[in-house]
């Protein structure tokens, strides 16, 4: 009986050790929200490089972004939402970041202006891209 109910507490404090390694990882996400604090959505940013991402700084943090995650970013505070980048830990959310006017934008990237006309061109709804309200609309671009 001594054996078997040491067997159970070995087991049991293994099954924990595994347990809070596994919630010790974090995930990183830029969330939006209206200035009342309701949640409009969110976009998952990572700590290591992956291919078809790029480099950027929140708060002198290095993360890696997609080109759609930094267009979303510009349009939701162009819109004026809050943006914020936070660590998520389990259930527990902490703020990294929230001076979202140093955000990342396509151009601190690093990017050719090309790359650049070229993912704006593409993230644009289709029937937007050659359309004569996206000519009104870049006309009257400069009155924001």
């Amino acid at each position: 009986m001594k054996r078997a109910l040491a067997f159970f507490a070995a087991l049991t404090a293994a099954g924990t050790t595994f347990v809070g390694v596994a919630h010790a990882q974090s995930d990183f996400y830029i969330r939006s929200q209206y200035s009342n604090g309701t949640f409009t959505g969110f976009h998952e940013i990572l700590t290591k490089p992956k291919e078809g991402y790029y480099q950027a700084q929140y708060c002198d943090r290095t993360f890696w972004v997609s080109s759609n995650t930094v267009i979303w970013t510009e349009e939701e505070a162009a819109a004026g939402r809050n943006l914020v980048v936070e660590e998520n830990v389990g259930s527990s959310r902490t703020p990294v970041c929230t001076d979202y006017t140093s955000f990342a934008t396509l151009e601190s990237l690093g990017l050719k202006k090309k790359e650049i006309e070229q993912i704006r061109r593409q993230a644009e709804p289709l029937d937007m891209q050659s359309s004569r309200i996206r000519i009104i609309r870049d006309a009257f671009k400069q009155f924001k």
